[in-house]
């Protein structure tokens, strides 16, 4: 996924760096650390278990973190969600038909929706997972964050489907919606923002960055594989 991408970049940039992956299962995360070692073998990668999506296992995690680390120089807020997404095939018909239908598979707008839930801390689970929890976890972490030599920086997984108009601040969880996804990335790129100005004088600093249209786990819930290598060579085309 993009997580594991991104690991294997950076250490391209600069072999030097110790990278800590935090995810969700044990066993993935040390198998995710072997392939990261495969193919770079004298990197420092350690890792630590964390579900975003639930508030005892964030303070966990944050608690074992300043525990291992006197400071954090970068931060990757790049877990999330998309449960049972829904495609609205007739609207992709319509955007055939208008012209429209690239940008709507590059920003899913007007074309999916999802079924969300409650997880065991009573919130919307997108949000707990997507959102709330690494809010959380930044939060739990600023002191490895701030007052440091250097600047530190957050740099959050957005999404071109973040988009206004499925966000509401009367209903920031979206709990009445069928868009929450898009609501809680365009509420992560709000977060950042707030972010910055809380923090920016304590040498801490956010971005949001959207890493396009990517072929994950995640992307194969929303259309079947076959359609996407027919999709894929058409809009790298466009």
């Amino acid at each position: 996924g993009v997580g594991q991408a991104l690991c294997l970049r950076l250490l391209e940039e600069d072999g030097r760096i110790h990278l800590c992956l935090a995810c969700r299962d044990a066993l993935k995360a040390e198998a995710t650390r072997e392939r990261v070692l495969e193919a770079h073998p004298a990197a420092q990668v350690s890792t630590v278990v964390v579900d975003l999506g639930n508030l005892a296992s964030v303070l966990r995690a944050a608690q074992e973190l300043r525990c291992r680390f006197k400071r954090l120089d970068f931060v990757y807020l790049n877990a999330g969600i998309m449960p049972n997404p829904h495609v609205n095939f007739k609207a992709l018909w319509k955007g055939l038909l208008t012209g429209k239908l690239l940008h709507m598979l590059t920003t899913a707008e007007g074309v999916m929706t999802q079924t969300d839930r409650l997880n065991g801390d009573g919130l919307q689970e997108v949000f707990a997972t997507n959102l709330f929890g690494h809010f959380i976890l930044v939060r739990q972490l600023q002191s490895l964050l701030c007052g440091n030599e250097k600047p530190s920086r957050l740099i959050w997984t957005s999404s071109s489907n973040a988009r206004e108009s499925s966000f509401s601040l009367s209903d920031y969880q979206h709990a009445k919606g069928k868009e929450s996804y898009s609501s809680s990335k365009y509420a992560t790129d709000l977060t950042s923002v707030v972010l910055n100005r809380r923090f920016n004088k304590q040498g801490l600093y956010s971005s949001v960055v959207c890493p396009g249209l990517v072929m994950t786990n995640m992307t194969y819930r929303i259309l079947p594989v076959f359609i996407w290598k027919l999709l894929m060579p058409i809009m790298w085309l466009v």
